[in-house]
């Protein structure tokens, strides 16, 4: 049952059966006896030294102005647009300085398909963590692979290509309109003020290498990055947020970061892909918007503790698609730009049906509406064991 099927004129069945439905929900992401290990992807940039400087180049050299319009901005072409009564706490740009506005970047990568080989160019958004290597960035594991059991058995999406661009500002970008995306300038400074950083190694957890369905609460997954040319870490020159894992019960008071952009997924736009528009949901025109994914925005509120349907923190949110993969802060202080990461953005309850109908009910007993983002853990509250074992791993390799 589709979430838009539900809205109108079924929520009370929904609602009805949710204690059933969180039965059998919670009998199937089975508790983990002990911290697994990560799991590592194919390696982007070769580890040789004759190989990997070309290989690095390459890759960040493939993310040119016009591939970064096509597939980093929104698809719609329209500039984002705040509701009528200005930008609120479910979403709005960040305007302010400090490390978050160094630390956050977009993430932009290349998924090659199996079944058909097809590549598949897409962007999420990251952040750099403190970390002993002082490379390692978090983000979605949906950003680095999307498994079969989102695609019917048709394969898995795992990617062959991907950079990070700390502090990216969109303003500046031009829409592509050609039809040659091979040939166009690479960006500057005012699109990428610190750099374009290669991801050079990336990985996911076991819960999402085995099973992507979003109930394993494995959605998270690392990363080293480098930038052609300069073997100066990206923490020395953006700093890093703190990682924090075990963090106590909800509720808890977070900041959501991240580059919204898909609109035709956004609870909150005037319409969508599958016809409907934000009416038919019964979204206030007071609340409608729109993302471009050109600017970092952010959301901030209290979460709920949804362990026993979701294995996530639940917060109200109008942050779109794109967003995915983005810094959850606790403790975060606007003034320095610092806090504390303990969650990711892993996907959201939305008005095209992509979300399971469980999801939408839960939202509504505990929030009175279905628009809500979801930020993963494991076994335990805020990052769990096996995020922590996949940091252990990572904070201590050589990009």
């Amino acid at each position: 049952m589709h979430v838009r099927r539900t809205l109108r004129g079924k929520i009370a069945t929904v609602v009805g059966v949710l204690a059933l439905t969180a039965a059998v929900l919670t009998a199937t992401p089975a508790a983990h006896a002990d911290a697994g290990a990560p799991v590592e992807l194919p390696r982007l940039v070769a580890a040789d030294p004759v190989n990997h400087a070309a290989m690095l180049q390459a890759e960040v050299g493939y993310w040119n102005l016009a591939r970064i319009a096509k597939y980093g901005l929104n698809s719609d072409g329209a500039e984002a647009f705040p509701p009528p009564g200005g930008w609120d706490d479910l979403s709005r740009p960040w305007t302010g300085q400090g490390k978050i506005s160094r630390t956050t970047g977009k993430l932009l990568m290349v998924y090659r398909n199996s079944f058909d080989g097809a590549l598949v160019p897409s962007a999420c958004s990251a952040n750099v963590i403190t970390s002993a290597n002082r490379s390692t960035i978090v983000t979605a594991g949906h950003c680095f692979k999307v498994t079969a059991n989102l695609r019917a058995g048709l394969g898995d999406d795992v990617i062959t290509n991907a950079v990070f661009i700390p502090a990216f500002n969109g303003a500046n970008v031009p829409r592509f309109t050609g039809t040659d995306e091979s040939n166009a300038p690479m960006p500057g400074n005012d699109v990428a003020p610190y750099g374009v950083w290669g991801v050079t190694r990336a990985w996911i957890t076991p819960t999402w290498d085995a099973d992507s369905t979003f109930r394993s609460g494995g959605d998270v997954a690392m990363a080293t990055v480098e930038r052609p040319g300069d073997p100066t870490p990206i923490q020395q020159i953006t700093g890093g947020q703190n990682i924090a894992f075990g963090v106590a019960a909800n509720p808890l008071s977070l900041h959501q970061f991240g580059y919204p952009t898909d609109n035709t997924r956004n609870w909150y736009w005037t319409r969508n892909s599958d016809g409907t528009t934000s009416a038919d949901f019964g979204v206030a025109p007071s609340l409608r918007r729109g993302f471009d994914g050109r600017s970092l925005m952010y959301a901030r509120g209290t979460t709920i503790d949804d362990s026993t349907i979701n294995l996530a923190h639940d917060m109200a949110s109008a942050m779109s698609p794109g967003s995915s993969g983005g810094p959850w802060l606790m403790n975060f202080d606007p003034a320095t730009g610092t806090g504390t990461q303990i969650a990711v953005t892993s996907r959201f309850t939305n008005a095209t049906g992509s979300s399971p109908w469980w999801e939408a009910a839960w939202a509504i007993v505990h929030g009175g509406t279905p628009n809500w983002a979801y930020g993963p853990y494991l076994m335990s509250n805020g990052f769990g064991d096996l995020t922590q074992a996949m940091y252990n791993t990572v904070r201590n390799t050589t990009p």
